[in-house]
């Protein structure tokens, strides 16, 4: 299912991460280096399949186990975003 950043939200590259404001809850977040880079593969490919894919070439270098945690990780970190408002999952 495509995903993309919520409209409620407000967020920038900073020298720490990505900055993110829920203009809705009034909640304010920074993300760290992992999650700023799974959050410009939502801005940029909005799939959950081609994000895992690219960290996995990124870090897991054809290492099996690295690439389930990969995949694992980015799960969860999805979940929670969109379990926050923070990014909208649609069904196709």
């Amino acid at each position: 299912m495509p995903l993309t950043i919520s409209d409620a939200v407000i967020w920038q590259e900073t020298g720490e991460g990505i900055s993110l404001y829920h203009t809705e809850t009034g909640d304010f977040h920074t993300l760290n280096d992992t999650g700023s880079k799974i959050w410009m593969l939502v801005a940029s490919d909005g799939e959950r399949d081609p994000i895992v894919a690219k960290l996995s070439d990124e870090f897991a270098r054809n290492n099996a186990a690295i690439g389930r945690l990969i995949h694992l990780d980015v799960m969860e970190f999805l979940g929670s975003m969109i379990e926050r408002g923070l990014i909208e999952e649609h069904l196709p």
